[in-house]
């Protein structure tokens, strides 16, 4: 899992993150947790460049020889924290790009990684990988392998005509990935503005296709007006959303390993499923309110513009679910609680806890404290103690929902902190939220006993 400081962060001056296989972000409004999330992303996602020439004498050496050979444990105790450092220095410089922020916006931030030297060092050793440079389909000019239980790395290059640099790029890339693996897996984020762009992503498209039939008739390049006017606009998470529902024709072709999971959505929660056309466009098929055994009834298709809100700004998590989800992937959600009725807040709750049973690390940034409430509850249903399977056939929980303490990790976000919440056995303490229902409490009842008694005194 990945354990990080940031400092200078938006309004955040210093935040100590751990991730789990569930965290959680809570707080006020204007906090800073989609700065965080959006970070995250960027981490995970590897927006970042690293390279170093370290690795040029092995290279000068593979070429002469055919073959050389890296020492694994040596390597790492005399260069990992300065690759460390070159790493996280590179990433500072991504980020006024990546939140298209002015330049100049991000330059305090500062990230702290935090790695155990001994753990790298004994995780390599054990582990075995191949990877082979090629041109074309068969010519392999240049391998990188490694065996388990092993502390050399051999470099194998049986092309030497090339440049230094292909085979130093292709060896910066294999090592960062073997080095810092936590960093490089599959990452989707939803963000909050999803439902209008779900349903205007098409007429972007349609905007952006005209514009550029009118640029092509002067000698304006309408790539880069385009890349100005549309990219720009927007911070690198909206702009990779756009661009995976304009691919959702594509990916669909794939199906995932966890789809099953999107049968709690569908029946608990949407009461239909989606429909994606071959132009991309989406619509929504309401299930008939009679199923005839296991089998699917729905009636007609409706246009994702006139669906309920709940219904628009799905469709990504449902499509996540069924075609992209995976195990060891990140699901970074901002408010996921977005357009639904309390109880299906209690239901979204579930559904992720049934992801991350099933391998998927989460990422929320949360108001609602119906998701944490019953987060709590499936917390407090890992315990054992007498009538619990009562309660869980009485109030409906299943075993594929119930989420260990430790799997989580909880955080409040609040006046440029960040504080992590405790989580004991019966589930998240969450005082940011009583504080917020006791509040409501006591002047409700202020209010009500004080207006009974001046009823009393008329």
């Amino acid at each position: 899992m990945l354990n990080i400081t940031v400092e200078n962060l938006g309004n955040i001056k210093r935040a100590d993150i751990e991730l789990g296989k569930f965290t959680i972000f809570a707080g006020a409004n204007n906090s800073g947790k989609t700065y965080i999330n959006y970070m995250l992303y960027a981490l995970i996602d590897k927006r970042y460049v690293l390279r170093s020439e370290l690795y040029e004498k092995y290279i000068k050496e593979a070429k002469e020889n055919g073959i050389s050979e890296i020492d694994l444990p040596s390597f790492v105790d005399n260069h990992f924290l300065k690759l460390k450092s070159k790493l996280e220095k590179s990433f500072s410089h991504i980020l006024d790009r990546f939140f298209s922020a002015e330049d100049g916006t991000f330059k305090n931030f500062a990230l702290d990684i935090k790695y155990e030297i001994d753990s790298i060092r004994n995780r390599l050793v054990k582990i075995n990988f191949n990877h082979e440079l090629s041109i074309g389909k068969n010519k392999v000019i240049f391998e990188i392998n490694k065996e388990s239980d092993s502390d050399k790395l051999i470099l194998i290059i049986q092309d030497n005509s090339l440049p230094n640099d292909i085979y130093l790029d292709f060896i910066n890339e294999v090592m960062f990935k073997v080095l810092f693996s936590n960093l490089h897996n599959d990452v989707f984020l939803l963000p909050a503005e999803r439902t209008g762009i779900n349903l205007f992503f098409q007429e972007l498209n349609s905007y952006r296709n005209s514009l550029i039939n009118n640029l092509q008739k002067t000698k304006i390049n309408p790539l880069e007006v385009l890349k100005d006017m549309m990219v720009s606009k927007y911070p690198q998470p909206i702009a990779d959303y756009i661009e995976f529902l304009n691919n959702t024709s594509t990916l669909k072709k794939h199906k995932s390993a966890l789809c099953d999971i999107n049968d709690s959505l569908r029946k608990k929660i949407l009461k239909g499923k989606y429909n994606i056309a071959r132009d991309g466009s989406i619509s929504f098929m309401p299930y008939k309110k009679q199923f005839k055994g296991n089998k699917e009834n729905f009636q007609n298709k409706i246009d994702l513009h006139l669906s309920s809100s709940t219904v628009k700004t799905f469709f990504s998590l449902e499509f996540y679910i069924e075609h992209l989800a995976k195990e060891g992937s990140y699901l970074i959600i901002d408010e996921p609680e977005l357009n639904l009725h309390p109880d299906n807040q209690r239901n979204i709750a579930r559904i992720l806890s049934m992801l991350v049973n099933r391998g998927v690390n989460v990422i929320i940034s949360t108001h609602s404290d119906y998701i944490i409430r019953e987060l709590n509850n499936l917390i407090m249903l890992s315990n054992d103690f007498s009538k619990k399977n009562e309660l869980m056939q009485k109030y409906g929980y299943s075993e594929v929902e119930i989420l260990k303490a430790e799997d989580v990790q909880a955080y409040v976000v609040n006046e440029g902190t960040v504080e992590k919440m405790e989580i004991a056995k019966e589930g998240i303490i969450a005082t940011t939220f009583d504080d917020v229902v006791n509040s409501l409490n006591n002047s409700s009842d202020d209010i009500y006993y004080t207006m009974l008694e001046s009823d009393d005194d008329e």
